[in-house]
């Protein structure tokens, strides 16, 4: 073989290298991008209401109250309110870090670090929860989520008229888990509500 013959052998085994490299930095970039848009997490939002037989302000009350998520929530297994308290009856502010597990998948649990809000109307006929979570799974992988509850009379029925609007994020691959854990827990937690104050 003559020098020549091994430099266009070489020069091509040269090129067949960097096609080789250049493959996979693009196989690489390409499943980079793919992973980013299926686990980045996405904002939903959903909302849910039913009527109560209770006044607002008992309702109001009876949900403010910390110590009665588990009876609402099957899925909270226990909870803290932090320091930071502040305010007054008309606009209390406190946090809590409430743990739970997942309906669909028991095993796995969250620490959901909570920021509330308590605001009563000025002649005392329209209550709100405002509330705000920091989710997190395994420490580091956290999502959030707001809520916001109102409680006000229901002048159909009587007694109280509940809505819930929750805005949550969740990664686009786990929408419809995520979605049905919502409904499911807020569904059930509804029905826990209303049977509180069933005659």
């Amino acid at each position: 073989m003559t020098i020549v013959s091994l430099i266009v052998v070489s020069d091509v085994e040269h090129k067949m290298r960097m096609l080789v490299k250049k493959n996979l930095l693009i196989r690489l970039v390409i499943s980079l991008l793919v992973t980013y848009l299926l686990f980045r997490a996405q904002w939903n939002s959903a909302s849910f209401s039913t009527s109560v037989s209770e006044n607002p302000h008992q309702v109001w009350e009876f949900v403010s109250d910390l110590n009665n998520a588990k009876k609402l929530n099957p899925s909270i297994f226990d909870f803290y309110i932090t320091d930071h308290d502040k305010g007054n009856y008309d606009h209390w502010e406190y946090g809590a870090v409430i743990y739970e597990t997942m309906a669909f998948i028991p095993v796995l649990t969250n620490v959901n670090y909570a920021e509330f809000t308590l605001k009563t109307s000025p002649n005392k006929d329209h209550y709100k929860i405002l509330s705000t979570y920091r989710t997190c799974f395994f420490r580091y992988a956290c999502l959030h989520s707001k809520s916001e509850m109102t409680f006000s009379n229901d002048a159909a029925y009587g007694g109280t008229k509940f809505r819930e609007l929750i805005d949550y994020q969740c990664p686009f691959i786990f929408s419809w888990l995520c979605s049905r854990e919502l409904t499911n827990q807020r569904n059930e937690w509804i029905k826990r509500l209303k049977n509180t104050y069933q005659n």
